[in-house]
């Protein structure tokens, strides 16, 4: 047995604000996707733009069998997510920084398995006529001077002493539009074993100073989670306190960091939906490697930073630690490699997440509304 890295399409030129789509071989086990997706920043383009990384504009990620059978399905910030709590906390490669005509990049990697090279789980492509991988993005010439440029590797199983036995669907399973002081309910699918439930919390943004309206812990501010009909109670709090939890269970923050050219008083996502720690230095072209810390601000519950001021030709390069990552929290993740632990369809039925928004929030804003959404990840035998 050996896990072969195939490289299967080099350096693609995905077209603006279009679909790239592209057929699977046919045969195979496949346990995982990478994918590497790079272009270069217009500079002046993002100095107060709300989206501000590659991977803002990646809007739809989909692994499709046969034309209609969904294997993978959401954006790419969730993507991103996925590959965070499956490979427990390690946040997927990046480069994340826009000051005049810098490159982005991005690898986004997708498994079928629980993780990278799972020997027990990955997509057998024999299963299906036809599998395809599509990635639609809305990116412009505004924000970016070159067209996407995409890699596809492929994590093969060959040889396999023992054939791996299902794989894993994971989707945006529902979104909705919180409302102030009022309570989502929702009935969990039970066609399926459910491996991992995040909840997935937006906020809205302004346009005029880039920055959240409210927080991702405002949104959720109380859960119920239950299971047959409502006898076992499994999670009741905040999200809040569930992301804190998710730090100890993970065994490490989640953190991420880059560099950003910002015009003052603009905010910027810095993907830590709860920050609880930050650092920024910030310098200009004749600066050479001296740099002044401290020249960043921000709520520490909130995922918006932002630059204290601007000088000319400056830049920002920040670290941010803290739980939530791209929004996400876990609220059920099974945890041993039999999947003796999955919620069960049959034996939990019906399992129940009611959601409530805190009253007197702000949910709307004039770049984006809030969102909310529970994203599924489920065995396939």
């Amino acid at each position: 047995m050996f896990w072969q890295r195939d490289l299967l399409r080099s350096a693609i030129g995905m077209t603006f604000n279009q679909t790239y789509e592209y057929d699977l071989p046919k045969n195979g086990l496949l346990g995982s996707l990478v994918l590497y997706l790079r272009s270069t920043d217009t500079g002046a383009g993002f100095l107060t733009a709300v989206r501000w990384r590659l991977i803002d504009y990646i809007t739809k990620i989909e692994v499709i069998g046969d034309g209609a059978t969904v294997i993978k399905s959401f954006d790419g910030r969730q993507a991103l997510a996925c590959a965070f709590h499956d490979e427990k906390g390690v946040e997927p490669p990046s480069m994340w920084r826009h000051y005049s005509n810098s490159p982005h990049r991005q690898w986004i990697p997708i498994h079928f398995g629980r993780r990278l090279m799972d020997e027990l789980r990955a997509l057998d492509l024999s299963r299906f006529n036809q599998v395809t991988l599509k990635i639609t993005n809305d990116a412009t010439s505004t924000q970016f001077t070159t067209n996407i440029q995409l890699d596809v590797i492929a994590y093969w199983l060959r040889e396999a002493v023992i054939t791996p036995r299902g794989y894993y669907r994971e989707e945006e399973w529902k979104t909705w539009a919180p409302v102030a002081g009022a309570i989502e309910y929702s009935d969990l699918p039970v066609g399926l074993p459910i491996r991992r439930i995040l909840l997935r919390a937006r906020p809205a943004i302004d346009t005029a100073d880039a920055k959240n309206n409210s927080t991702m812990r405002e949104l959720m501010s109380d859960i119920e989670f239950t299971i047959r009909t409502g006898q076992v109670r499994v999670y009741k709090g905040t999200l809040e306190d569930l992301g804190h939890l998710s730090v100890l269970e993970i065994g490490r923050n989640a953190e991420t960091r880059g560099a950003i050219d910002r015009t003052q008083g603009y905010g910027f996502e810095c993907g830590v939906g709860y920050v609880t720690q930050n650092l920024g230095a910030w310098g200009t072209d004749a600066d050479g490697i001296a740099t002044v810390l401290g020249n960043m601000r921000g709520d520490v519950q909130d995922s918006a930073q932002e630059m204290g001021y601007r000088t000319a030709n400056g830049m920002l390069a920040w670290t941010v630690r803290g739980h939530g990552y791209m929004h996400n929290i876990p609220l059920f993740d099974s945890r041993k490699d039999d999947d003796s632990d999955l919620l069960d369809p049959e034996k939990d039925k019906t399992a129940k997440v009611d959601i409530t928004c805190l009253s007197g929030l702000t949910v709307t804003g004039t770049s984006v509304n809030a969102e909310s959404g529970i994203i599924l990840s489920r065995l396939v035998r």
